[in-house]
């Protein structure tokens, strides 16, 4: 199975809270009168992991792992691990829904000492509301009440707006809850926080392999940028054509999905799975940069796209 994105979204790395009180920005006065030291080089960055304790959105101010931090104006906050800014703290401070104390964030920043007071500004702020995971066989499959049960945990799709929540097939392509069904017994990866008894999902990670009708289907399972060896690897399945009832013998990759320097692979077949298997590696120094995305496809299916780790 493919864990490899969730996974990353779940090991960040531990951070250190550094026991100070963040200053206001515009002012660099110290909040509660805390004296920065004059900081060595390379000193000056820092990064803190931790549960939300406390927020105040007219000051633009977080408490995490006791530590009062200052969210510079406009600045989003990442809800989905990808490194980009989703919502505002307005927004995810929305007193229509659920609190977001309790969450954990990591906040990343860096330090000045200003006339002798210490000023921390964050670059980037994490927010979810746990760390709840489960990895486990498919036990069962309830399209009509919108639930799963990995292990012996019932799962539901999280529905808070501020935490959009996705199910992924074999390739890494959303699919729907309904589409599980038939997987039963294959295994799946969730992450997500506890309401009560259920686990209510952000990301669920699933073996399912959704089949194109009538034409033959590329999951692609991996895609790896190898940065010291300028290398790319790809490797996935061809399902069985089934207007015709055969595997497609060879696979077109295309990286960057541009259409430029496209290469093929061959699939070797597996009549045990009714499925193919390609595999690809470029050789060193073949892709001097991180190419992004990757698309494959044969002669006959619909181009399979996937980002390249």
């Amino acid at each position: 199975m493919r864990l490899s994105a969730f996974v990353s979204a779940l090991g960040l790395v531990g951070a250190v809270g550094f026991g100070v009180v963040y200053t206001n920005q515009a002012t660099a006065v110290a909040i509660d009168g805390f004296v920065l030291p004059t900081l060595v080089a390379g000193a000056n960055v820092f990064e803190i992991e931790g549960k939300l304790t406390a927020f105040n959105v007219a000051a633009r101010t977080v408490n995490v792992n006791d530590t009062r931090i200052v969210l510079p104006a406009g600045m989003l906050i990442d809800t989905d691990a990808d490194g980009v800014g989703d919502i505002t703290l307005e927004a995810l401070a929305d007193p229509a829904l659920p609190t977001p104390v309790g969450g954990s964030m990591i906040i990343t920043g860096t330090a000045a000492n200003v006339a002798g007071q210490a000023r921390f500004t964050a670059d980037g702020v994490y927010f979810e509301f746990a760390e709840n995971v489960v990895v486990g066989p498919l036990v069962a499959v309830n399209a009509a009440a919108g639930t799963i049960q990995v292990a012996g945990t019932v799962v539901k799709m999280n529905q808070d707006p501020r935490l959009p929540s996705m199910i992924l097939d074999l390739g890494g392509n959303e699919i729907s809850l309904a589409q599980m069904a038939g997987y039963e017994g294959t295994l799946v990866g969730v992450e997500g926080h506890m309401i009560g008894t259920e686990l209510h999902a952000k990301v669920v990670e699933t073996e399912v392999i959704v089949a194109t009708p009538n034409a033959d289907t590329v999951i692609i399972e991996k895609a790896l940028y190898n940065a010291s060896k300028r290398s790319v690897e790809v490797r996935g399945f061809v399902t069985r054509n089934e207007a015709t009832g055969l595997i497609a013998p060879q696979v077109t990759i295309d990286l960057s999905c541009d259409g430029l320097g496209l290469v093929t692979a061959n699939v070797v077949v597996d009549p045990a799975l009714n499925q193919g298997e390609f595999k690809y590696k470029s050789n060193n120094n073949a892709v001097p940069t991180h190419p992004g995305t990757v698309c494959v496809k044969t002669a006959t299916s619909p181009s399979a796209q996937r980002n390249v780790d």
